[in-house]
């Protein structure tokens, strides 16, 4: 599974999201975790981010499972990485 996080160095929730991200990667250890800024690496993001960052799509076998989209808790995260099989 992979977990591709697209953010902005300009965005605050981005910057937020990053630290709460920080405290969760260490138990992450069945995905592969690609972090792309939106306006650095326009030309590697395939996916249709939209307006609101940051977004976080988990993909399985090149196809999206899951999508998280703007600023969220600690414990919403990991819900998600629940819902989507991840053990933390």
């Amino acid at each position: 599974m992979k977990c591709i996080r697209i953010g902005a160095v300009w965005c605050p929730a981005c910057l937020i999201m990053r630290n709460r991200w920080k405290k969760l990667d260490s138990s992450l250890k069945d995905i592969e975790i690609v972090e792309y800024d939106l306006d650095m690496d326009e030309d590697k993001i395939t996916y249709e981010v939209g307006n609101i960052l940051p977004v976080c799509i988990f993909e399985k076998e090149g196809v999206e499972i899951e999508r998280i989209i703007g600023e969220k808790t600690e414990k919403e995260l990991q819900e998600v990485l629940k819902k989507v099989g991840v053990k933390i």
